[in-house]
Parts: structure tokens; C-alpha cells; sequence
């Protein structure tokens, strides 16, 4: 990064470079990094930036400008040294910007508004001044000024609120500290934009009171009642005299706010509106505070005061009956102890009466249910009644209407920031390790509280130094002297709450070492009915123990997991857990190996499969069926798998991704299934059991070749095949041949490659292996084409091709038409490669199989180019580029901005391909190996093309 680089968003979006302004280009461009600085270091969904940048957003697919755009902006950021600060986040079309939060105009706002308002409330109003007065010169004008629409504008008003609160804190300090004619300069242009503002009106008034002109500001405030009452159907919180003295008691019940207060800004804008509100989220997740912290932001508009109540639903103490709240907030508005109303019937009646037309904000903290809570709710539209809950109050939702916002865990950077503000000093000094204990919190205000004063106790050790202490002591530490402050404390109000049979199946599921769970995975685990354990699910969901990840699955919180997880081994027979997570591995097992029975029907089932009679695995009449499962639970499957192994169930440890290979294959990250083949070996290993060995080698060659490593793809398959012939395993010796050559071919050695493909295919015929058989037959046309023998390609291929159909083989059929497409394209016979590329991207779309649909869309491009069908030829080429960055293979992606390129020259748009040529040019720089040469020779080709004549050649 360079040495000083600031962003500016409030304003005309900009990043100054050491003192100088870097072009950011068109309005989308500034537009998106305006939109990935506001949400700095957190993933902005595609669609998100999308309905931002484009409004009306309208029928087109923006997905490949949108890259363009991000491309752009990389190159502009590499610029000012932030070559890596523009990440796409792989696996939820994500962009995120990774720079310090303190660079950006925003977040230091932000950040100053958060200090000067503690300041304030500590007394010190001139030190507050001081701290706002150079925050607000950050505001250059209208903030996001690139981005239109109306979520554009929500965003906006959410900011310019910000603003205004900055403003309306600074002119009560200047009046505090003296500094009248500040504040009249201060105020003069806002009070008349926002002209129903109490809170400027009164310091306007206020001001002009104190210069001497009292009749000016009696002649304001009359002005000011009039609008107000027509607005806003009702009387505001100003008057004519200097001090405003209240008919009746006024109750400040409010705790205080927290000064350090971090983040939370979408959410405090989505409570705005609601005149009742209900609060709820997982224990420790800071519903409490968030609803503290709004109230003191609203508390200027309910002049009238504010109750407060701690409805105690969960802690040691009872749950308070709500006809002993109303005796306490009657006492608070100003009714006698001897004159407390007898039944409840009148206490509720003699509030209503004392709220009337009053304008008070009531917030009701940690409550049980809605019957709790529904008598102490005031009827009157003018005042503000702030709920918070553990549980979802469903029956305030239905029957009421009331609004339900739950609070989530604070993303990342929010998390950092706080813990930053609490350790002070000592969180610029080790950064790496300040970010690992926020993670550790799960983005729980209440774990980073608590990691805050772990690290306070300890002022002599590095961040990172405790990282790996509290990563297991974190659910006990507490301030030392309240054990009910800890976090286990909090889960264990909420967990004891619970129904025994809920409870129970709170800790079973905990035994899925996973980010989310199925009900039919849950049922499994239990031994339970399905409908019954759906049912137990969504009470936990309700009590927020666990999440709704989507319609039918749950997510558990990592702190909650693991105190599930506690529960668990303190409570329950270690023989019933064995059963229940064997069980779980069965399960899944067995519902993998029944999805790729439907999606690849033609290969052989995973040998040694479990027999479990206690267990019903799912089972798919249909592949899409089937696809779909495998992608819901592809990282589920992989962390089982892992665990399997490291607790001594060593064959599912090899069996689940051995079993899914070709499913993992087709789509993610290939480094990602690398990891988990090299895991899969060593499971094979531990089993002992010789095909899961041999198996899992070929496996991981095939990842190895996949990364293009072909060095260890080889030594893989050489030493399968070693292993395969030593233990008499000649069907598998068959495989890895056939492997090996394919290898040979990329590596450039093809005669070598048609030997060894010919004794594989000799072992295939003699066994009667047909499946083998054609993807030999495949790998020999790829081969005859290196080598321009185009009819013995041809014959090869088509072989392959008839076998594939008659066998049912979709993903090996999609692949043969994608090679024939290869060959006639070569052969100059466009049409037929059209023809073949069109069946085979059929196929690869239907099939999710990601990495076959970008090679075969590259060579679609060039077909389509060649017969002049350019529109068609750029489209794809863009496909085959958002494909390549989601896969994240960057010889592909070479390949497809190469194509795409050339596919635009050919159109016409010199500029459009000379941008994907120096794309493609700056990825080739940090690739090495034998495909380099040819990725390098085409690209030179293009840029041929797209260079104009030098002078010497015009002038001959």
C-alpha cells in the first residue's frame, strides 16, 4: 500500500495517492468502489452492487460488465499499491475490499462522531467540539454522489442522518461552552433544509436567546410550532421561553448509552419508522445494548420521558409479572403509592391515561413472551416502544402487527473495531493478532467485551499470544468478579429454558462437526422421526440456539456449537454418541453414493458401502435432484470426512470423497478438493484397504493434473499403478494407465501417450469394462489432435461418443462432443464444430459441471467468431471469463479473456479487446509450466492484432 493513500466517499467518490488524485474512470467504476468502501473488508453479493449500479435494473444480465468494471478498478487500484485489495470472495459472487477501515473519509467519521458523543456524555463538551469540528470537514458533499435509485438514496439518508446528528451534538456543545455566533453560523443554511429538526431549533433558538435578539428567536419558535403541528399532527418539544418547564413528572429511566458503541448502521436504520419495535437474536449478541443505544438516539423526539424495564425472562432472578411493571411505571409517572389503581383493569386504564397524547419512549428489555409484554405496550401512536427478546414473539407479530428485526452477529470488521476501542493502544501495535481474537467472537459484542478484558489482564503479552488461550477458555472467562457475565452463563439461561426433548436434540446435533444441518441429517443423528425432529428444529430457531440458514436448514453459531458441544460430553452416555455419530456418517455416506448412482449411473458403486438398517438415507428420482444435494452439502461432506478420519473412522474418511469426486470435480476450488484427496490417501492408508488406496492415488493425480502440476500427477498415477499390478488389481491397473497417458498428451509427449493408452485399452477389452473403454477412446482423439491426425481424432472420438450414449454417461457424452468440437474447429469445418460445442454446453449447464462448460464456451467463441455470429462470440467469451474467476484457474482464465479478446477485435472493438489482452497478460506473468507456451503464443497473436502499424510499415 502506499504510503499515503486516503478514500473519499463522502462526496464525489476519490483516492488520493501521496497528495495526488488517481483517475478512478467512469461513474459505474467509481460507483462500485464507492459501494465496496461504505462496506469496506465486508463481501458485497453481486447482486447487491448490481441493483446499486444500475437503476432501473431492468432485464439484462449486468454480471459481465460488472466484472469488467472490477477488472478496471483493479488495475486503477494497483496504481496506488493496492494490487491485492479487490478480492472476489469464491463460492457467494462476492467482491470485497480489504484496506484499513482508517483510510476511508466514512470510517473515520464515523469513528470521530463515536468519541466526540462519549466525550459529550463524560462532560467535556469543548473537547467533543474539537473532535467534531474536523470530522464534519470530511463532508465534501452529497455522499455515494455516483450511486441512483432508491436503495442508493436509503443508504444516503442513512448517512446524511449521521451528518446531522454531528451537527445537532456540536452546536449543543458550542452553546454549552459559550461559542453563541458559532453556532448561529454553524446552524444558519440548516435550519432552513431541515426545518422540522427540534434539536437544531432549539440551539437556534437558544443562540439567538443569547446574542440578544429574543425577539427573533420568539418570532422562530412561533414560526416553528405552526410547521411542526401541520406536519407532524402534533406539538414539538420547543418554546418560546428560555427554559421549558413541564406540566407532569418526567421519567428518565433510560440506562446509559455505551460510548464505544460500534457498527450496526444498516440496522439502526431498518428500526426507524416503527413506533413498536421488537429486538431479538441469539444470547450475547448485543440486543440490549443495540436497543439502549437507539433509544438515546431518538430520545430528542419523546420529549415526555422514558421508562425503562429489565423483564428478567432470562437470568437467576423471576420472570417479572407485568401488573407489577405497571405499578412501577405508574409510581414513574407521577401517580402516589396510596393511589395506585386495584385491579389490573384500572392500572391499565389509569396508563393510558397518563401517556395520552404524551410522547415517551418505553423500552422493555430481556422479555419472555408476548403475554408478558402486550399490557405495557402504550396505544398511542405517539410514542416509541423498543422490545427485546431471545425468542421470536410471534403472536406480537400476528396479531399485532408489530415489527420483529433480529440482530446478527457483527460482521468482522465491526467486530475488529470494537475490540480495537476497548484494548486502546495496544491494537495498532500487532493488527494480525487483533483480528484473530475478534474472530474468535463470532461477532458477539458480549465475547469481544470479554476478549477485551482478557487482554487488559495481561498487558505484557502480545494479541497473538492469546489467541490460542481464550480460543479455549473462551465460554468461562469472565470479568473475575461475575460469573453471570461469562458466556456460558448467558447460553445457559437460554439452555435451560428449553423442553428436555428440544434440549436433547440441541446437544445430539451439536455432534455434526458442519456449518449448517439438514432436518433429515438432524433425524439421523437423533434416531428420531423426521416431523418430530423438524418440529424440535424450529423451536430452537425460534429461541435463536440455532438459525434458519435457509428454508429447511439450520446453522449453528460457533460459540453456541461449541457449548452444544460441552453440554453434550457432560450429560450424555459416550456409547449413545459413538451410535449417533456413526449414524451421521452413514447417513451421509449413503445418501452421496445414492446421488451419484443417478448423476453418473455408468461407474461402478463405491465398494464396501455400510449396511445400517437404523438409518434412511435420501434418496433422487431425478440427477438435478441429485446435484443439488451434492452443491448444498459439498462442504459439509468434506469437513465430515476429515473429522471421520482424525476420530478413527477411517474408511469414511476416504469412502465420502471418493465417492463424490466427479461430483467436486465438476465445480470449486480444485486446491480445495487437492486438500481433501491428500486427506482421503492418508485415510485410505489408515483403513488399509487396497482399492480405497489405489482409488484415492488416481484421485489425487487427477486433482494434481487439474492444477496443471503434471510432475505430481504422474509420480500419483505411477504410483497407483505400481500398487494396483503388485496386488492383482488389474481393472484399477487399467485406470491409472489410462490416467498416465493423459498426462503424457499435456506434457507434449502424445506418441508416448498413444503406447500406454494402447495397453490400457488392450486390459479394458479383455475384462469387458466399456466405461474405461470410451474414456480411453475420448483421451486418443485428444491425443490424434495434438499430433493434426484429424481422421484417426475423429474415429477415436466418435467411438467414444457411441459408447458414452448407449452407457448413459451424460458428463463423458458433454465432454467427447466438446472434443469433436475441438477437432472440427481445427479441421475447418466450422458448422460441425458448432453443432458439437451447442450439445456438449448443454450437457456441462445441465450437469453443474463448471470447468467442461469454460473450455467448451472458449471454443464456442471461436467458432462463433469465425462464422461471424460476434455478438453471440463476445457474450459467451464473457461467460467463459466469469467462469474462469469462480472456478479460480488461471490458465483458463487466460484462455478465456485470450478468446474474448480476439472475439472483440473481430468485432470491431479495439479498446474492448486491448482491455481483456492486458487482463489476460497480467495473470500470464504469474503462471509457469508447459501450457504456459501456448497460452503465451496465442495471446501474441491477438495483440497482433490489435497493435496499430508502426511508421515504418506505413510509410513503405
Amino acid at each position: 500500500m502506499g504510503a499515503h493513500v486516503e478514500f473519499g466517499i463522502l462526496g464525489s467518490t476519490q483516492l488520493i495517492d501521496n497528495g495526488r488524485s488517481v483517475p478512478l474512470g467512469p461513474a459505474k467504476q467509481r460507483g462500485m468502489l464507492s459501494i465496496l468502501l461504505h462496506r469496506v473488508g465486508e463481501p458485497v453479493r453481486a447482486d447487491a452492487l448490481i441493483d446499486l449500479l444500475w437503476h432501473p435494473r431492468g432485464t439484462a444480465d449486468h454480471r459481465p460488465t460488472l466484472y469488467s468494471i472490477a477488472s478496471r478498478l483493479r488495475a486503477v487500484l494497483a496504481q496506488a499499491g493496492l494490487d491485492r485489495a479487490l478480492v472476489r470472495v469464491p463460492g457467494i459472487g462476492a467482491y470485497r475490499l480489504d484496506v484499513d477501515p482508517g483510510i476511508v473519509d466514512l470510517h473515520r467519521f464515523r469513528t470521530r462522531l463515536a468519541v466526540a458523543r462519549a466525550t459529550a456524555g463524560r462532560g467535556d463538551r469543548r473537547e467533543a467540539a474539537e473532535i467534531l469540528v474536523p470530522a464534519l470537514l470530511l463532508w465534501r458533499g452529497e455522499p455515494l454522489a455516483e450511486l441512483r435509485g432508491p436503495r442508493a438514496e436509503q443508504v444516503r439518508t442513512s448517512l446524511n442522518q449521521h451528518l446531522l446528528d454531528a451537527h445537532r451534538l456540536l452546536a449543543e456543545c458550542r452553546l454549552a461552552c459559550g461559542h453563541h455566533h458559532s453556532v448561529l453560523a454553524q446552524l444558519e443554511s440548516l435550519v432552513l433544509v431541515h426545518d422540522l429538526d427540534e434539536g437544531l431549533a432549539r440551539c437556534w433558538a437558544g443562540a439567538l436567546r443569547a446574542v440578544g435578539r429574543g425577539d427573533e428567536a420568539r418570532r422562530f419558535v412561533a414560526a416553528f410550532q405552526r410547521r411542526f403541528r401541520k406536519e407532524m399532527h402534533t406539538e414539538p418539544d420547543i418554546d418560546e421561553s428560555p427554559v421549558r418547564v413541564p406540566p407532569r413528572r418526567i421519567p428518565r429511566q433510560l440506562p446509559p448509552d455505551i460510548g464505544d458503541f460500534t457498527g450496526r448502521e444498516s440496522l439502526l436504520a431498518e428500526l426507524s419508522g416503527n413506533n413498536v419495535v421488537v429486538i431479538t437474536g441469539m444470547p450475547g449478541v448485543g440486543k440490549t445494548t443495540l436497543a439502549v443505544h437507539w433509544a438515546h438516539c431518538q430520545r430528542n423526539q419523546y420529549p415526555d420521558g422514558q421508562l425503562y424495564l429489565d423483564a428478567a425472562a432470562y437470568g437467576h432472578a423471576a420472570p417479572i409479572d407485568p401488573e407489577d411493571v405497571l405499578d412501577r411505571f405508574l409510581r414513574a409517572l407521577g401517580v402516589p403509592s396510596g393511589q395506585l389503581p386495584v385491579t389490573p383493569e384500572q392500572r391499565r386504564d389509569r396508563y393510558e391515561e397518563l401517556v395520552g397524547d404524551r410522547r415517551i419512549l418505553v423500552v422493555l428489555d430481556n422479555v419472555r413472551d408476548s403475554a408478558q409484554v402486550r399490557p405495557l405496550i402504550p396505544r398511542s401512536m405517539k410514542c416509541l416502544t423498543i422490545i427485546t427478546s431471545r425468542v421470536r414473539l410471534s403472536a406480537l407479530t400476528i396479531r399485532d402487527g408489530v415489527r420483529t428485526v433480529v440482530a446478527a452477529p457483527l460482521p468482522q470488521d465491526e467486530s475488529r473495531a470494537l475490540l480495537a476501542r476497548i484494548v486502546g493502544e495496544r491494537a495498532a501495535t500487532d493488527g494480525a493478532g487483533l483480528a484473530a481474537l475478534a474472530r474468535l467472537s463470532g461477532g458477539l459484542p458480549l465475547a469481544v467485551r470479554v476478549i477485551g478484558e482478557r487482554v487488559a489482564e495481561r498487558p505484557l503479552a502480545s494479541l497473538g499470544d492469546l489467541v490460542d488461550e481464550l480460543r479455549h477458555r473462551l465460554l468461562d472467562a469472565t470479568d473475575g468478579d461475575d460469573q453471570a457475565a461469562s458466556l456460558n452463563a448467558f447460553f445457559d439461561w437460554s439452555y435451560h429454558a428449553l423442553d428436555p426433548d428440544v434440549a436433547h436434540l440441541f446437544r445430539r446435533i451439536s455432534l455434526h462437526p458442519g456449518s449448517s444441518i439438514s432436518p433429515e441429517a438432524a433425524a439421523a443423528i437423533a434416531g428420531d422421526p423426521l416431523a418430530e425432529v423438524e418440529g424440535r428444529l424450529n423451536v430452537l430457531a425460534k429461541a435463536h440456539m440455532i438459525n434458519h440458514d435457509t428454508a429447511r436448514r439450520y446453522r449453528f453459531h460457533g460459540l453456541l456449537h461449541r457449548y452444544a458441544s460441552r453440554q453434550a460430553a457432560a450429560q450424555d452416555d459416550p456409547a449413545d454418541t459413538a451410535r449417533d455419530q456413526r449414524r451421521l456418517l452413514n447417513f451421509y455416506l449413503l445418501s452421496a453414493a445414492n446421488a451419484m448412482a443417478v448423476i453418473a449411473p455408468e461407474w461402478p458403486p463405491m465398494p464396501d458401502l455400510p449396511d445400517d438398517p437404523s438409518v434412511r438415507p435420501i434418496t433422487f428420482a431425478i440427477d438435478t435432484e441429485a446435484m443439488k444435494w451434492c452443491d448444498t452439502e459439498r462442504d459439509n461432506l468434506g469437513v465430515l470426512s476429515l473429522w471421520a478420519d482424525r476420530n478413527g473412522h477411517h474408511r469414511y474418511g476416504w469412502q465420502i470423497p471418493g465417492v463424490l469426486h466427479e461430483m467436486f470435480e465438476r465445480h470449486g476450488s480444485p486446491a480445495d478438493l487437492l486438500r481433501l484427496n491428500q486427506q482421503a490417501l492418508e485415510a485410505a492408508r489408515n483403513d488399509g484397504h487396497e482399492k480405497g488406496q489405489i482409488g484415492t492415488l488416481v484421485n489425487l493425480g487427477t486433482t494434481y493434473f487439474t492444477l496443471h502440476d503434471y510432475d505430481r500427477a504422474i509420480a500419483a498415477f505411477i504410483a497407483a499403478q505400481e500398487f494396483a499390478s503388485a496386488t492383482g488389481h488389474i481393472e484399477e491397473e487399467g485406470i491409472c494407465l489410462q490416467n498416465l497417458a493423459a498426462t503424457y498428451v499435456s506434457l507434449g509427449q502424445v506418441t508416448r501417450a498413444i503406447e500406454i493408452y494402447g495397453d490400457a485399452l488392450a486390459i479394458c477389452r479383455k475384462i469387458g469394462n466399456p466405461v474405461d473403454e470410451a474414456v480411453i477412446l475420448h483421451w486418443l482423439g485428444e491425443a490424434y489432435l495434438r499430433l493434426g491426425h484429424y481422421q484417426g481424432s475423429a474415429d477415436s472420438f466418435h467411438q467414444a461418443l457411441a459408447i458414452r450414449q448407449r452407457l448413459g454417461a451424460k458428463r463423458g457424452t458433454g465432454q467427447t462432443h466438446s472434443g469433436l468440437g475441438t477437432l472440427y474447429l481445427a479441421a475447418g469445418r466450422p458448422q460441425l464444430a458448432l453443432r458439437h460445442c451447442e450439445a456438449a454446453l448443454a450437457i456441462h449447464v445441465h450437469a453443474h459441471d463448471e470447468k467442461a462448460e469454460c473450455d467448451t464456451l472458449i471454443t464456442l467463441v471461436a467458432v462463433q467468431s469465425g462464422l461471424g455470429a460476434h455478438p453471440d462470440a463476445i457474450r459467451n467469451g464473457r461467460r467463459a471469463v466469469l467462469l474462469s474467476e469462480r472456478i479460480g484457474d488461471l490458465y483458463r482464465q487466460v484462455e478465456a479473456l485470450t478468446a474474448t479478446g480476439d472475439a472483440l477485435l473481430r468485432a470491431g472493438d479495439r479498446v474492448g479487446a486491448e482491455h481483456q489482452i492486458r487482463a489476460a497478460a497480467r495473470t500470464l506473468d504469474g503462471l509457469s509450466g508447459v501450457d504456459v507456451s501456448p497460452l503465451r503464443n496465442r495471446l501474441t497473436a491477438v495483440e497482433r492484432g490489435i497493435r496499430p502499424a508502426g511508421p515504418e510499415s506505413r510509410a513503405s
